[in-house]
């Protein structure tokens, strides 16, 4: 419980299946890979830095310019510009800002616009309306933003920088985009997931001073406060600030529980000439009173239990006396920009993270009685620390014909962690009729520290080649890390912990991508592409020979459409990703694995955005996703569909605003409706989690439209889960699902200046 180890995701079901923790540990400390310029930077021409007049002019493949949105009567609070739903421009799979109808990758955006439209809480509910994302897999875990992307967990980053522990709740008012790319991703970003990654961009400081503030209401006691402030300091604009800060307090949806939260996020840019900026960003973020896992068997939430009953989807499976587990995640980096002549710019981003987590618990372990759970009283500390460094120069440049976007980067990361452990005894708990009291251990002694020091540095170049309206996408990496760790026992008796030798183990990888894309005039963009991915995996088989690294790769084919003069954004994709390697069971030599378990998983995705089109933006997507295990020494294992893992998915957003006057002006409502497909239980297939379909509504009103006095103020209210539907986002397996959340309500009065 609580061990380092690689993410399992996407594995065989055997491999996938985590040990029993609180759903904080297990801590997965890779090196992380810098990527280069955020989302936030979305155009080449919005950079913090003016950019000088190329001496030649780049070829132009674009369409006709987009219809001017509506005007709001804000100030843009984002960096990149973007007025609704439609993203033009990413950084996520160049490293640099590149038209999406440039770039021959499968992307999707999440917008501010979008974001607020669904007063998403958390990351997890920002991407429940995206193509090739699932978002469902333990639901339970309300402070985690647990994920997948075509079927393979995937990785988590900030301002293009990797989380090396993924998956911590982070604040989504703090972020101004959140970009999903698909596939593997390892020839700029390193090591990495075969499904993808989601990129967050945190919100910047701007040329023009705005600011925000607002108080939301919710179910269970919940009530918030939140501001973004932010603008010029000095009247030339060499200097700009920007504050984000958010407070929450309520009580959680499990009984004993609580939603807490504060959030702060200053950044500061100086534009020391016309050629150079700094840019200062830093975020801090205290979580004090978490909810760990809350596992409760299949039967008794997909079917009734014994009883003939379901368990409440409120039970609390610890003790109310011995709840207390808090997160405090802070971060602090710069991101360096100077452009040297017409031709070569340079990038260098840092940042430094720490991240400390207690742990104080009573939490369930799985147990074949369906109507009680064994529990264990639990004591944990994890300190993380992280830093990341990435340089990377650029050229833009002529040859003939060609227009050539160069990137040439080196990164380097160093990332140590503690985590300690200490575990005791605690009375079962019925599930049906829980008694809370009963006899527990209270703060176990800590018995095992276990140690993690991991340092990766690589070097990588990729071109992006124009050629009229051909795009051409070619790159690699070679990448070289070292994983150290060792683990020191308790004497209990002498009261000293051993200080065993460190373990060492080297890898190193090298990995590609290729891809074209081609725009025609009318706004088609028909694309394919090839890519590459590794993982390392630290430790020993039974015979003492090291794991190699898990790998994969990616083919895929697709299509854009973003019509001339609209915001419309299509998408549709098909693709097959084969990862190797994979760690399973060893059959014949118990407590042991072996690399010989392969998935696959193919399928095809489609999405719609739209922007203000006759007064409606829109968010649709489908997912269809036939993931198998292809090789395994499980029994019966094999053609199987990996644990957790639905074929189908769909969904809808959409919201419409309306004008010309009257009552009804300013008002928006808006609604969706999300349906999730059947997915496996056990890795033989034998249980299955039923579909779902929820619904969500919202309505929003500029009091301003009809009141004078109130220009700038908004009031909205919002329905998650209309139908309070209850039903299980996934299992591990038979002895461990979770319920996903109930109906929740949010009022929020809105000011802006």
């Amino acid at each position: 419980m609580g061990a380092v180890a690689v993410i399992a995701a996407g594995l065989p079901a055997e491999a996938q299946q985590a040990p029993r923790d609180p759903g904080l540990p297990p801590v997965v400390v890779q090196p992380a890979q810098r990527t280069a310029q955020p989302p936030a930077a979305q155009s080449t021409r919005t950079s913090t830095t003016p950019r000088r007049t190329a001496r030649r002019s780049r070829p132009t493949t674009s369409s006709a310019p987009a219809k001017p949105a509506v005007d709001s009567g804000n100030v843009s609070q984002t960096r990149d510009g973007v007025d609704g739903y439609v993203a033009r421009t990413t950084s996520a799979g160049a490293k640099v800002a590149t038209p999406l109808l440039q770039l021959p990758r499968s992307v999707s955006t999440v917008t501010r616009d979008e974001m607020a439209d669904r007063d998403v809480q958390s990351v997890r509910e920002a991407l429940q309306y995206t193509a090739g994302v699932g978002t469902y897999f333990r639901e339970g875990q309300f402070n985690r933003d647990y994920g997948y992307v075509r079927g393979f967990q995937a990785l988590q980053f900030v301002d293009g920088l990797r989380l090396n522990v993924n998956n911590y709740g982070l604040e989504p008012y703090g972020f101004e985009r959140i970009d999903v790319l698909k596939g593997p991703a390892a020839t700029l970003y390193g090591q990495g997931s075969p499904g993808g990654l989601w990129d967050l961009t945190s919100k910047r400081p701007t040329d023009q001073a705005f600011g925000e503030a607002l108080v939301r209401f919710g179910v269970r006691n919940t009530v918030e406060g939140a501001f973004d402030v932010g603008g010029p300091v000095n009247d030339d604009r060499s200097l700009l600030y920007r504050v984000v800060g958010l407070g929450k307090l309520g009580d959680g949806q499990v009984d004993f529980t609580s939603d807490q939260r504060a959030f702060i996020a200053p950044s500061f840019t100086w534009r020391i000439d016309e050629d150079t900026s700094l840019t200062i960003l830093a975020a801090y973020q205290y979580d004090p009173k978490l909810t760990v896992l809350q596992p409760l068997p299949y039967a008794g939430t997909i079917v009734p239990g014994p009883t003939g009953q379901f368990i409440s989807r409120n039970l609390f499976l610890g003790e109310p006396s011995y709840h207390d587990t808090s997160v405090k995640q802070a971060r602090i980096g710069y991101e360096f920009k100077h452009r040297l002549n017409d031709v070569f710019s340079f990038q260098q981003n840092f940042y430094y993270q720490n991240i400390d987590i207690d742990l104080n618990e009573v939490m369930s372990s799985a147990s074949p009685n369906t109507t009680t759970t064994n529990r264990t009283s639990n004591h944990q500390t994890f300190k993380i620390d992280m830093y990341q460094m990435d340089n990377r120069l650029k050229a833009d440049f002529a040859m003939g014909p060609l227009w050539h976007h160069v990137v040439f980067g080196a990164d380097y990361s160093a990332v140590t962690a503690e985590q300690g452990l200490g575990a005791g005894t605690a009375t079962a708990l019925n599930l049906y009729a829980p008694v809370y009291g009963q006899p527990f251990t209270s703060s176990p002694t800590i018995t095992s520290l276990r140690y993690q020091d991991q340092r990766q540095a690589g070097a990588y170049v990729q071109d992006r080649v124009e050629f009229g309206r051909l795009n051409v996408l070619l790159g690699a990496r070679y990448d070289q890390l070292e994983q150290d760790q060792k683990t020191r026992a308790l004497n209990v008796s002498t009261g000293v912990f051993s200080n065993p030798a460190w373990t060492m183990q080297p890898d190193h990888a090298l990995t590609y991508n290729g891809g074209l894309i081609y725009n025609f005039e009318n706004g088609v963009a028909p694309y394919a592409s090839y890519s590459q991915t590794f993982t390392p995996t630290f430790g020993t088989d039974y015979f003492g020979r090291g794991y190699v690294p898990v790998t994969g790769d990616q083919k895929e084919v697709g299509i854009k459409y973003m019509p001339p003069g609209y915001d419309i954004m299509m998408t549709a994709a098909v693709f097959d990703i084969t990862q190797y390697n994979v760690q399973t069971r060893d059959l014949l030599h118990p407590g042991f694995a072996v690399q010989t378990s392969s998935v696959e998983s193919q399928g095809g995705e489609f999405e719609l955005k739209t922007t203000h089109l006759y007064g409606f933006n829109v968010s649709a997507a489908y997912t269809y996703l036939d993931a198998k295990v292809i090789a395994t020494n499980t029994p019966g294992g094999l053609g199987k569909r990996p644990v957790g893992i639905p074929m189908n998915e769909a969904s809808l957003w959409t919201t419409y605003r309306f004008a010309g006057g009257g009552w009804f002006s300013g008002l928006t409502l808006g609604g969706g409706v999300r349906w999730v497909g059947d997915q496996a239980v056990d890795a033989l297939n034998t249980l299955a989690v039923p579909s779902f379909t929820l619904y969500d509504l919202t309505a929003r009103y500029d009091l301003g439209e009809r009141f004078p006095t109130l220009k700038k103020w908004d009031v909205a209210l919002n329905v998650k889960n209309l139908l309070d539907t209850r039903y299980v986002g996934s299992c591990d397996d038979a002895l461990n699902c979770y319920y996903g959340p109930g109906r929740n309500f949010t009022g929020t009065l809105r000011a802006r200046w």
